[in-house]
């Protein structure tokens, strides 16, 4: 159902859904996030103390950008021709 759809984005429980070949992947914990930053998937806030996940190009880490979970795995979704 798309209700089961949507929890499946927001859940923080799978690592597996958030790799996408030719990017690196990092996971930030709330406690450890001290900044905000501006996700390139919605241009929304992630906000200082919201746990997210730091991607970049494999072998650029000045292209890193830090990104909503759930922001990224539709990325993953769309990048992989998986219906987001």
């Amino acid at each position: 159902s798309a209700l089961r759809d949507v929890s499946d984005l927001l859940t923080d429980t799978r690592d597996d859904d958030l790799e996408l070949a030719g990017y690196e992947v990092r996971r930030i914990d709330g406690v450890d996030a001290v900044k905000e930053y501006t996700c390139p998937d919605c241009g929304n806030a992630v906000t200082e103390g919201e746990s997210h996940v730091v991607v970049w190009p494999v072998g650029d880490s000045d292209l890193r950008r830090h990104w909503h979970q759930h922001c990224w795995r539709l990325e993953v979704r769309r990048s992989d021709g998986a219906p987001a």
